[in-house]
């Protein structure tokens, strides 16, 4: 299965982290291609007159949506707390209602949005507890993760139905989906330069509307990358680009590798200065640029080379040459 998982909030604590981490796993070492989403940490409202909830988990596949709390429950806990028990069954109710009206305007056909409690404790601890419906609330473990999103139900839903859900309760999420974000720290009529499946890291063209300045905006999505040092791999660019400015050849920084306003910890970008210089391949095409100027472009691209091995790198650490969106001539 493919599955996006999109951190809306900050995790409360380590169990909702074990349960995310277990869902997202666990959905894709299932076979096939569905579209699988994870919605974590969601503060939704029908209005903003109303006090958000706080939903743990919201699960969007082709089985439809269903809203999950997660908790740890023991069952000694939970025989004592029987009060409080159903108190959050009926508060899990409410919040899958909730998502399930707002959605519902635009899907008319999405099935009842049910909701459920994933317990995190041991399997073999929660035994007793598991299975069991409470004010019409199934509680979970974690091994019997499949009833909890309703994995064997029937297929209702599309992949392009799933994303337009996601969208409406998350519309910031628009950015790690397809890379449609026009606006960034300032910048303006961003323009997507890499392929829109890329969603580790993104370049887009833009400008400041108000210093006039044109730049290229790399955008590091941390939540998208599958290895642990998904920060380090997004510094690593700007790092080398740093080291390189005291050469008139290397793109200019205009803004440091900081975090992206309102994903903090999450994303992460910086700015050069855009050349506004087209590609090789488009100047390639152009029959004004006479060969004289070609070989004289093909020895100041071999110079600067030449420079950036010697700058960048030593004989016992040796330059190693990345991918590269773009080239500028």
């Amino acid at each position: 299965m493919r599955v996006t998982l999109f951190p809306c909030g900050p995790a409360a604590n380590e169990s909702e982290l074990k349960a995310c981490e277990h869902l997202k796993s666990r959905l894709q070492s299932e076979p096939g291609d569905e579209e699988w989403v994870l919605l974590t940490n969601l503060a939704f409202s029908v209005n903003h007159q109303l006090q958000s909830d706080e939903i743990d988990i919201v699960v969007i596949g082709p089985t439809g949506v269903r809203v999950i709390e997660v908790k740890h429950w023991t069952i000694q806990w939970f025989d004592a707390h029987r009060s409080d028990v159903e108190d959050e069954a009926d508060r899990v109710t409410n919040k899958a209602r909730k998502i399930g009206t707002t959605l519902r305007r635009g899907c008319p056909e999405l099935p009842r949005v049910d909701g459920a409690v994933v317990l995190t404790q041991e399997p073999s601890q929660v035994k007793r507890v598991a299975g069991q419906e409470v004010h019409g609330v199934r509680f979970h473990a974690l091994n019997d993760w499949k009833a909890a999103i309703g994995l064997d139900a029937q297929r209702v839903l599309s992949p392009q139905q799933v994303w337009r859900l996601v969208r409406v309760l998350e519309p910031k999420s628009a950015v790690a989906i397809n890379g449609s974000l026009r606006r960034l720290a300032g910048y303006v009529n961003l323009e997507l330069q890499t392929p829109k499946d890329e969603r580790f890291h993104r370049v887009y063209k833009g400008s400041h509307p108000a210093r006039r300045d044109r730049v290229a905006l790399h955008l590091y999505d941390l939540s998208a990358g599958e290895d642990k040092n998904a920060e380090t791999r997004a510094k690593r660019e700007f790092e080398a680009l740093h080291r390189l400015q005291l050469h008139s050849w290397a793109p200019r920084i205009l803004d440091s590798y900081q975090d992206a306003p309102g994903y903090a910890g999450e994303m992460f970008f910086f700015t050069v200065i855009d050349p506004a210089a087209p590609c090789i391949e488009d100047r390639a095409t152009d029959p004004s640029w006479t060969t004289s100027s070609r070989l004289a472009f093909a020895r100041n691209a071999v110079r600067a080379l030449n420079e950036l091995h010697a700058a960048a790198g030593t004989a016992d650490e040796p330059i190693v040459h990345r991918v590269v969106f773009q080239t500028w001539i």
